[in-house]
């Protein structure tokens, strides 16, 4: 025996003869080897989450222990600067908001910044921006613009909005305190007035930008831990089946989408994919399963199988299904061909983000035929890769609905932005123009939302113009013989700016904006020729699908393939522009309320 060996026995020995000699009664024993005592309530909360994961009755599904975080609109604000007004701006009272709009001219050493506020060609708007979840950075928004009211004005109409940093505002003590700076908005102004045609002087002084702010810094999304699993324990059965079904590439490798910030929160990146409709991507994340043993997955499969077949089921099963991945694709299929329309569609739906093809025909159909559901079909087909789902959006160019016609074309963006057949012809400063050959019902789409453009569907339209009609009060249209048109534009202080062109639309348009027009005096032009029958074409304004309608399981209003609208349809879709208080309050689209 070494003399190493011999250290250790006696070490051995001693230990046991100092145990032999402690007390032996159960009270003084406790202190020092009860397991309650050696635990922390730290650690008891760990053990006790750990047993509840581990438990018969543990939760199995995200959404169980989880909710979604910041799954709603961030708004931005900030007085901005309005320039280039025929007279029509005035002076600003003293205030907190003139105040603030001085230091911002002073940041960008502004001449004579006391002056130009009260110059008659400027205003002192606010501007808001409404950002929704998960965009992007360089996502561009559009801005709200309305008089300040500490200012004085009595129109806004070919105003421009300076460039203006937009940030989240809060009131403390009666002061307004400025965040981080997350847009920078900027661009020519189109009244609620050029819309609508409204008299009332109050829709002169409010109006949008459109596309006029770009967005500085990405928003993020994520899941919330309820209070009582909140633990890195927890965290640690999530987290790598979230990362496993879904992730993003990242510099030159593929990473998981979801990282956490703290015990209690997962912040969770957006796949490309899923980009239109993060809505979608975090109802799915929040139906992955965890904790689950591979028998108890194909009883949940057999049990969502059914649940396909039943409308009030479905969503969820559907989500459940997709979050599987690809072996969720048989079940699906089951119910991609129903004659409900609601089952079918979301079958199809997560179908179409497995990148599973025959989704195409279900979503093609839905999307003519179901209003509610319009919108998320063409969400699907954008994101199928199969050139056939391309073949389905350009089909749906010539469909009669017009939200059909104009999502197309977004949609066809979406997939691919130097698309040539969707591609608009940008006309100066003042818009686009794109016309999109159609076999269907002819239509003129004017766009309120994030690009101020024009898109004929059809053959370009011929106009019966009168000898004289005014596009605004300083710009007017005479026609000079068969075929000439002239337009006319005069300023005070300016020559005169005439330009000729052929009666019929896009010569018009282009026209107006090479006499000095405005998208604003664009958009009063195409109304006041719907208005006055100079325009034989029905219009739709702002003819955008939206997300989140209610789909009526007894009696859903839809439009049947090949049915026509009336010729003198005029469609008038406004989001950005109500000013009541609950407009404001109003949440983004959440497909929850569904």
């Amino acid at each position: 025996m070494t003399h190493s060996d011999n250290h250790t026995c006696s070490r051995r020995a001693a230990l046991g003869i100092l145990i032999l000699g402690l007390p032996t009664c159960a009270g003084c024993f406790s202190p020092w080897f009860s397991k309650d005592a050696e635990m922390s309530p730290q650690r008891k909360r760990r053990e006790k989450i750990r047993e509840s994961l581990e438990s018969e009755e543990r939760p199995k599904i995200l959404s169980d222990i989880g909710i979604e975080r910041l799954l709603t609109r961030a708004r931005l604000e900030n007085v901005g600067l309005v320039t280039r007004l025929v007279g029509t701006g005035g002076k600003v009272r003293p205030s907190q908001p003139r105040d603030r709009m001085l230091a911002e001219m002073a940041r960008n050493s502004t001449h004579s910044p006391n002056a130009l506020l009260d110059d008659p060609g400027t205003a002192m708007v606010v501007a808001t921006v409404d950002v929704p979840p998960a965009a992007r950075k360089g996502t561009l928004l559009d801005v709200t613009v309305d008089l300040s009211s500490h200012a004085e004005a009595t129109s806004l109409e070919r105003g421009w909005l300076v460039e203006t940093p937009l940030m989240e505002m809060s009131q403390l003590g009666g002061q307004v305190l400025e965040g981080f700076k997350y847009a920078s908005g900027e661009g020519q102004i189109v009244t609620v007035a050029q819309v609508t045609g409204s008299q009332d002087p109050k829709d002169q002084l409010k109006g949008m930008v459109i596309g006029g702010a770009v967005l500085l810094k990405q928003r993020e999304l994520g899941i919330g831990i309820h209070q009582e699993f909140a633990d890195a324990v927890t965290l640690a059965a999530v987290l790598p089946e979230i990362n496993k079904r879904f992730t993003i590439f990242q510099g030159s490798k593929h990473v998981g989408v979801a990282t956490p910030t703290d015990d209690n929160n997962i912040r969770v990146l957006v796949p490309h994919r899923y980009d239109r409709d993060p809505f979608h991507f975090i109802s799915v994340v929040l139906n992955t399963a965890f904790n689950e043993l591979p028998q108890e997955r194909s009883a949940r499969v057999e049990q969502l199988t059914r649940q396909l077949q039943e409308p009030t089921t479905v969503r969820r099963a559907c989500w459940q299904l997709e979050a599987l991945g690809e072996e969720a694709v048989p079940a699906l299929l089951s119910a991609v061909n129903s004659t409900n329309p609601e089952i079918r569609f979301y079958a199809a739906h997560s179908l179409a983000y497995l990148d599973d093809r025959r989704a195409i025909a279900p979503l093609f159909e839905l999307c003519k035929q179901e209003p509610a559901f319009q919108a998320m079909c063409l969400n699907g087909l954008s994101v199928i890769s199969h050139y056939e789902a391309e073949d389905a959006l350009r089909e749906l160019l010539h469909a009669a609905d017009p939200k059909c016609k104009y999502g197309a074309v977004r949609a066809l963006r979406w997939r691919d932005e130097r698309d040539p057949q969707v591609s608009s012809t940008v006309i100066g400063e003042t818009g686009k123009i794109l016309e999109v050959p159609s076999e269907g019902p002819p239509l003129v789409a004017v766009s309120l939302s994030q690009i101020p453009e024009i898109v004929i569907f059809g053959s370009n339209p011929s106009l019966v113009l009168p000898e004289i009609e005014y596009v605004n009060p300083r710009m007017l249209v005479r026609t000079e013989g068969p075929g000439v048109v002239s337009i006319n534009h005069f300023e005070p202080g300016q020559e005169d700016r005439i330009v000729q062109a052929a009666p019929d639309l896009r010569a018009m348009l282009v026209g107006i904006a090479e006499a000095g027009g405005t998208y604003g005096d664009w958009v009063s032009f195409i109304r006041l020729c719907r208005e006055k029958a100079y325009l034989a074409e029905p219009v739709a304004v702002n003819p955008i699908p939206e997300a989140g309608q209610v789909y009526h399981r007894e009696q859903g209003q839809r439009l049947e393939p090949g049915e026509k609208l009336l010729d003198d349809t005029f469609i008038d879709s406004l989001p950005l522009l109500p000013d009541d208080e609950a407009q404001k309050e109003a949440k983004w689209y959440n497909p929850f309320s569904w």
